[in-house]
């Protein structure tokens, strides 16, 4: 078994911008912690964090440990929440897709496309998340989030048949 992580934010600069939901997908069932429901960051990311620290599986994403996971600790620093325990979310055996497919600044919806891979929604793009919590549009949050969680997992079940004594995670 697999789980798929990832977050949404406001932007891409921590200092500016704020977390503002984050999602996982454990044994097919979506968890979700959203800040419009939580009302605290640090609370819903710390809330979440403790998820991933019971975790023994593997953890895939897209940009995890280039973006996500940095930017929630950085969010802690920032809001005085920060421990330094909590570093330890790096020894979790992580997948991330980003890096195995070559760190080379492709997004995820080339990866997808080059894969046959279709989201349920895309219409709703990463970018636009500012603008749909800035309008309390979270529906549209929240299926983005779903459906970058299902097509992380597809991505990732797809390398795995390309590739298998690649990815010897499961």
């Amino acid at each position: 078994m697999v789980v798929e992580f990832d977050i949404e934010t406001t932007g891409l600069d921590p200092y500016k911008h704020q977390v503002v939901l984050v999602g996982m997908k454990i044994g097919g069932e979506i968890k979700q912690w959203k800040l419009w429901k939580i009302k605290d960051e640090a609370t819903m990311i710390l809330n979440a964090i403790k998820e991933v620290e019971k975790i023994d599986e593997t953890i895939i994403g897209y940009n995890n440990l280039k973006f996500d996971v940095p930017f929630m600790l950085e969010r802690l620093k920032i809001l005085r929440k920060y421990k330094s325990r909590f570093f330890k979310i790096y020894t979790k055996k992580w997948f991330d897709l980003y890096q195995y497919l070559g760190n080379d600044y492709r997004s995820l919806k080339h990866w997808l496309h080059e894969a046959g891979i279709r989201k349920k929604y895309p219409d709703l793009n990463g970018r636009d998340m500012p603008l749909f919590f800035e309008k309390k549009d979270f529906g549209k949050i929240v299926r983005h989030n779903i459906d970058d969680l299902n097509t992380s997992e597809k991505l990732f079940r797809f390398l795995k048949k390309m590739n298998p004594e690649l990815i010897p995670f499961e």
